[in-house]
Formats: structure tokens, sequence, C-alpha cells
């Protein structure tokens, strides 16, 4: 769940369905046997080459139509059930920096294909879309150009369909013919209902996307793993995309990442990553999750570094949608939120909302508008354990901790007391 550097093998993994309620049980029941399989064996391949394997999960899911309200908590649920589950199954397996099997997942959006007819009609028939943002198209999925040197799906009538339907669309703009990409289908066998449309509660909040164009997330960001990649997603997903075509509308995703200094008194200190080191690791993934449809060679970065100044260290991503995204070093709890007057949102783990109303508070004081804030549920394993399962609370938690994967560096390298 690391994100460290270097050239590492890149894998995709195609999920046809998703379970029609979802809800950890559901997950479980429709994931675990795939994902478990294919996480066991990309890290079996980050141990042989000894760097860290990526895998890409693409999801179906239809949230993303710009003619259609924006439900967070339902996406929210989604994101964050696949990365408790990814979580427990990276503690059952003994993937882990720790061990040098490490695996850096990232969960992909793309919408649904209809696929009635023969394959060569699909084909033509999957539209394409201009939108930008998380939620692509098939085609633009198939076609975005990453090289993913090993695709898998899962066996049965829905996982053959939509990986033959990628592969032809892949093939239009993509020639792997040199990589010489390899397939592999696992086994998915759900007992719940599938569907490949995400359901809405009915006590969902609506949220209007169209009126956040600057939004901001912050946090230490050290070893990033599964929590800190819910957190970014869905502090993307609130940006706004709905946009006219052809339309270069500014919006800014500010990530505030703290900076080394506040960080000195640390545990394990000695194995805290620097600022440089966290702020690639969050552009990454960022990038990764936000810029499906847009070549990654298009993309501009700048680097402004202000040792002396109070504004800190800044790093800027400039992508052709005209979207920016800024990674800005910290010394405070407030960072730019109360410096920056353009943020209309802020986006923060539940267990920070204390923080929130920190912020609104000092900008109630320069009489600037109040930030919506948009929690994210703090990854917990207590529903998501079966009964009948070895593995305890605490070490799945201590997947979600940066403290604690610092330890355990410490402890392999020989340095913890």
């Amino acid at each position: 769940m690391s994100s460290a550097g270097g050239s590492r093998p890149l894998w995709l993994l195609l999920l046809p369905t998703l379970p029609r309620e979802i809800t950890p049980g559901s997950i479980r029941s429709f994931y675990a046997s795939t994902l478990g399989q294919v996480l066991q064996k990309a890290a079996d391949t980050s141990s042989s080459f000894q760097t860290v394997t990526i895998l890409d999960i693409a999801v179906p899911c239809n949230a993303g139509n710009p003619l259609e309200p924006f439900y967070y908590s339902a996406l929210q649920n989604l994101l964050g059930q696949l990365y408790k589950l990814i979580g427990l199954l990276c503690a059952e397996h003994s993937i882990d920096v720790q061990y040098g099997n490490d695996v850096d997942v990232r969960v992909l959006l793309f919408k649904e294909a209809k696929t009635e007819g023969p394959l060569n009609e699909t084909v033509q028939a999957v539209e394409d879309d201009p939108s930008i943002g998380p939620f692509v198209s098939l085609r633009r999925l198939a076609r975005c150009g990453r090289p993913w040197q090993r695709v898998c799906s899962t066996d049965g009538d829905d996982g053959e369909i939509l990986l033959q339907l990628f592969l032809r669309l892949r093939n239009e703009a993509v020639d792997d013919s040199k990589g010489k990409i390899v397939i592999e289908r696992f086994t998915l066998e759900p007992s719940y209902p599938a569907s490949t449309s995400l359901e809405t509660p009915a006590t969902d909040v609506q949220v209007i996307r169209d009126h956040h164009n600057a939004v901001a997330v912050g946090g230490t960001f050290d070893h990033l793993h599964v929590g800190h990649k819910l957190l970014l997603s869905m502090t993307a997903l609130v940006l706004n995309y709905n946009v006219q075509p052809g339309v270069k509308a500014e919006r800014s995703l500010i990530v505030g990442i703290t900076g080394d200094k506040l960080l000195e008194n640390k545990k394990f200190c000695e194995h805290l990553q620097g600022w440089h080191q966290r702020q690639a690791a969050v552009q990454s993934f960022l990038l990764a999750f936000l810029v499906v449809n847009e070549p990654l060679q298009n993309l501009s970065s700048t680097m402004d570094e202000k040792k002396e100044s109070s504004l800190g260290r800044i790093v800027m991503n400039s992508l052709p949608s005209g979207i920016v995204i800024e990674y800005v070093e910290i010394f405070d709890a407030f960072g730019p939120t109360i410096t920056n007057g353009s943020i209309s949102a802020l986006v923060l783990s539940a267990e920070t909302r204390a923080g929130g109303k920190a912020v609104n508070e000092k900008r109630a004081e320069k009489q600037w508008t109040s930030l919506d804030i948009f929690e994210v549920d703090v990854l917990d394993s207590a529903e998501a354990i079966p009964a009948t399962s070895d593995l305890g609370t605490q070490d799945f938690r201590n997947k979600l901790s940066s403290t604690e994967i610092r330890r355990r560096l410490a402890k392999k390298s020989g340095t913890a007391d």
C-alpha cells in the first residue's frame, strides 16, 4: 500500500459488477476471493522484483453523470468498503512494507458500458465522453495509455464480456503487441444480487458539484496507506467537474502537507518520510485517480521552493482541463484554508471534525464564507472481520497507522526500542 517511486510493475483488475447493497458483508462476499488472489500474486511479484507492484482496481460506477445529483455518502461508502477490504486482505496475507512484498492499490471508477448485442456492435456503440475527472467511460479507461503489463478479470459471462470489450477498445489506440500484455481470469462467486449502478440512500444529502471550484484537504500523509487514499479520493470527488465542453474553467484542489519541522517529535521519526517524498506519493496517487482520461505526459509540473518564506514549499500540477493541484507545505492546523478565500469546501476525517469547526471560526473572524465540510469515515475493522477470522482488530488498525508502519520499519532495521 506504499507509493514508493521507481519503475514498478503495473497491473489492472477489472471488476464487472457491484453488490446491489454496499455493506461490509456484501463487499467481502463479492470480492474477497478475487482480490485476495490478485493481491497475493502482486505481492509475490513485489517480492521477486524487490519493488512495489501497482494494482489499479477499476470498479463500475454510474454516479458521475453530470446531469444527475452527486451523492457524497454513497460514493464514500463504496470506496470506504473497498479500501477497508483491501486493508483486511493485506493484513490476512501479510502483505506489508515490513515483508518487502507491499502492493500499491488504487481504486478507479469507470462508467457502465451497455453490452447488448454482438461484441463488434457493442464496441462501436460504447460512448466516449468529454468529461474530466475521476468518472470516465470504459473507452477512456481502455485508451488512456497506461502501460499495464497484466490485466486481471473475473470468470463468468459479465467478467468475460467486460474484458473483451476493454481489450477491443484498447486495441483501437494502444499497441500492446510488443509488451505482451498478460491476461488472467479469477473466480468471482457472489452470493448477493449484483448491480452496476450505485444505490443512493434515500437520506443522503445532495451536493451541487458546480459550487466547489476550490477544495482543500490536509494531513501528514506519511507512508501513504488506504486511509489516506480514501481521504484523497473523496477530496477529488468533491471538486466540480460539471463544465461545458470546451470551456476551461479554473478549479483548484489544494493539499496541505505537514512540514518536516512539525514532525521532529513524532515516534520513530528516523523512519518518517521527508516532505518531498510524502508530496510525491500524494501526487502519484491523485494523478492516477483524477487524470485517467488525460495522458500523464500532458501534465506540467512546476516547483517553487521558498525555504525562508512562511508560505513554505509549493508544488503545482497544471492539468490541460484547467484543474490545478497545489501541494502546500503547512505549519499549523489551518494552512491555506485561512489564507485562500476562494476555497469553499474542506474534506477531513471524522476524527478531525473539531479541526473543521476551528477553521470556520477563523474564517468567520475574517468575515469569510464558512467552508462546506465533508467527512470521511475512519476505516474500522469492527464490522468487516468475520467471526471465523483469526485476524485481530489491532492487526488491521496497524495497517492504517503511519506510526505503526514506522515502528515496524524500525523493528525491521533493528532501531526500535
